[in-house]
């Protein structure tokens, strides 16, 4: 990737066009300017940039130059997207799995069913996150407690 487009990218405002145009229909940049609370010279400029690096396209109809995300633009968005909804993803799924997993743990060298089992349901809500790093994490604990509940009923 170039410098110029990683600099593109390392800005909050590029950042917010994007995700912008990819969300409103129509796209102009006078309601681009007004979603991402910046100037509107500041945002045309910006969308230059945009269509400069192939990522947008737009067609001037009457005085209103409407926009558009190219196949490349679009995957960008995407990424975009996910990348902000990670960041957003609320830090107490995280440690509530944490709490979970202290949960699993043996204690006083026994694991007891009784504790273990209602331990899945919590598991299962956390696999239904739409994160795939927490639902594997959940999935790892999930099976090293059925591991631990298959060994009680062996012996």
């Amino acid at each position: 990737m170039s410098e110029e487009l990683k600099r593109l990218f390392l800005r909050e405002k590029p950042v917010l066009a994007i995700l912008a145009i990819s969300e409103l229909k129509p796209a102009y940049a006078a309601v681009i300017a007004k979603r991402i609370d910046s100037t509107f010279p500041h945002t045309s400029a910006i969308i230059t940039e945009l269509e400069t690096h192939g990522l947008i396209q737009s067609r001037l109809d009457g005085r209103i130059r409407y926009l558009e995300l190219t196949d490349r633009g679009k995957a960008i968005a995407r990424a975009l997207h996910d990348l902000t909804s990670i960041l957003q993803r609320p830090d107490a799924l995280i440690l509530k799995l944490g709490r979970l997993r202290e949960m699993a743990e043996p204690q006083d060298g026994t694991a007891s069913a009784l504790r273990l089992g209602p331990l899945r349901r919590d598991i299962a809500k956390l696999k239904g996150q739409g994160d795939a790093e927490l639902e594997k994490a959940a999935s790892d604990l999930d099976s090293q407690i059925v591991d631990a509940l298959e060994k009680m009923v062996i012996r």
